[in-house]
């Protein structure tokens, strides 16, 4: 089933696929197209459906920029960076898995290779490889702090995954939160216990991510959050940073 593009801001488009409720997102802009991570379909079937939407031709896109390396994010980068020539932006710390240096061997890497790259398998295709279906090189890693491709600002946002990164895209006052945080039945959620490498740095990112002054929030998964309260955002910062146990599920 081809995936949903759904318009969040001015320039900035969801690019749904409903068999894993996962989201890549795409900011078109005159002077070109940023990707913000590349979808599941290892031939970049999500990304060029995203571009087909918006009447954007693959030549457009000149950045491709990644949240971190979980294949429901990081397949399709590849073959885009193939067909683009896009400069790829992602943090050092995910070269490991991102150049497949770190990638599984022996049986877990036989039983990955026979598991799609997209569909309801396809998580645990990336789960037993360790490492996105092809190896990808960064033309830049970033790091906290750095502005690229015309306003969008780079945060580390650990927790979920060593190297994890958002995107403030202040142009349009857009958080591209990757699984910094989830969306759920409207509001901000959890990402599941069982998803977080590391509880403390996954409150701290999450913190840091709702302290902005958020027009739209876009999380990898589910559906962005368009046109949250301060109120809202503010009492799940408080949440957040009060809360004992984390979730087991995001709620």
């Amino acid at each position: 089933m081809a995936p949903q593009v759904r318009q969040v801001s001015e320039s900035v488009y969801c690019i749904q696929r409903k068999a894993y409720l996962s989201c890549s997102y795409l900011i078109a802009r005159p002077q070109g197209v940023v990707l913000v991570d590349a979808g599941m379909d290892g031939q970049g079937g999500d990304a060029l459906a995203g571009l087909a939407a918006v009447a954007r031709r693959v030549s457009d896109v000149r950045a491709i920029v990644l949240t971190h390396w979980h294949n429901d994010h990081s397949s399709g980068a590849a073959r885009m960076k193939e067909l683009s020539g896009a400069t790829v932006y992602y943090h050092e710390a995910a070269a490991p898995k991102f150049t497949r240096a770190a990638a599984a061997r022996g049986v877990r890497r036989w039983l990955a290779a026979r598991l799609p790259d997209a569909g309801r398998l396809a998580p645990f295709k990336g789960l037993l490889d360790a490492a996105p279906p092809r190896a990808l090189a960064a033309d830049r890693f970033v790091r906290d702090g750095d502005v690229i491709e015309d306003g969008l600002l780079v945060m580390e946002t650990p927790g979920h995954e060593d190297g994890h990164l958002s995107f403030w895209f202040e142009p349009e006052r857009v958080l591209f939160a990757g699984d910094a945080l989830a969306v759920v039945g409207d509001h901000v959620s959890y990402i599941s216990r069982w998803l977080t490498k590391d509880v403390e740095a996954a409150r701290r990112s999450m913190v840091r991510c709702l302290e902005l002054p958020a027009r739209a929030i876009c999380p990898g998964h589910r559906y962005p959050l368009v046109g949250p309260s301060s109120e809202h955002l503010a009492a799940k910062r408080q949440e957040a940073l009060s809360l004992r146990r984390w979730p087991i599920v995001g709620c």
